[in-house]
């Protein structure tokens, strides 16, 4: 099986993305993790070529929307071969800003904290995990993915000292709004907000509110219309 990083060396002078990343619409950023994923399996099986079609039958988006996207950075592709998976590959890597270090650290280190810990796809994507905060003495202390647990009252400084970019947040609901705006006075850019409630943090301030229970609600609302389509 051939490398994927010496497969993306190969194409690194090919093509550059001609759209600066600003411009991109978050409808399509919310896509190209999807993209990403699947151009990564076809370079592991040696796939050179792909063509819309292919990828609308394996993503299940419409091959329109796919050109669609896809157009919005430029030509990836040649006529009768389809895109150029290196080279895609390669420049959504540059897209998504897999090419730069981002620090992070972690808010709570219960059960979802440690399992953030654990995550072992950060480096892929440019990620180094700095730090893990709890105030919980029965945890500090204790160690995941070789990080010790610090106390809480401790973040401020560790946030301003090193500069750190992104706080992922996974403390209980009612103390969520506290340490946003805890982490935005030290000087955080982005909050990864697991909590599943509401926070309220300044408009430069990069928000991503991961809701890990959108997905059951999805499959028992389709659940039921199955449940209805039978009767």
């Amino acid at each position: 099986m051939t490398d994927i990083k010496n497969k993306s060396n190969e194409s690194k002078n090919n093509f550059r993305a001609e759209a600066l990343v600003e411009d991109i619409p978050d409808k399509i950023i919310r896509r190209l993790p999807h993209y990403y994923i699947q151009l990564k399996n076809m370079m592991q099986k040696d796939i050179e070529y792909v063509s819309s079609e292919q990828l609308a039958k394996i993503m299940g988006f419409s091959s329109s929307l796919i050109r669609r996207d896809l157009s919005h950075f430029g030509q990836f592709g040649k006529k009768s071969y389809g895109y150029d998976v290196n080279c895609l590959y390669e420049n959504l890597q540059l897209i998504l800003g897999f090419g730069y270090e981002k620090t992070m650290i972690i808010l709570g280190a219960g059960f979802l904290g440690r399992a953030l810990a654990n995550n072992k796809s950060y480096s892929e994507r440019g990620y180094v995990l700095k730090g893990i905060f709890d105030k919980d003495p029965a945890i500090i202390g204790l160690e995941f993915n070789d990080i010790k647990v610090m106390d809480v009252e401790l973040a401020p400084d560790f946030i301003s000292r090193l500069e750190i970019d992104v706080a992922a947040l996974a403390v209980p609901a009612e103390e969520a709004q506290k340490t946003a705006e805890m982490l935005v006075r030290a000087g955080i850019k982005g909050i990864w907000d697991f909590t599943e409630t509401p926070v309220e943090v300044p408009d430069d301030i990069i928000l991503i509110e991961q809701n890990m229970n959108d997905g059951l609600c999805k499959i028992s609302c389709k659940l039921a219309q199955k449940k209805q389509s039978s009767r």
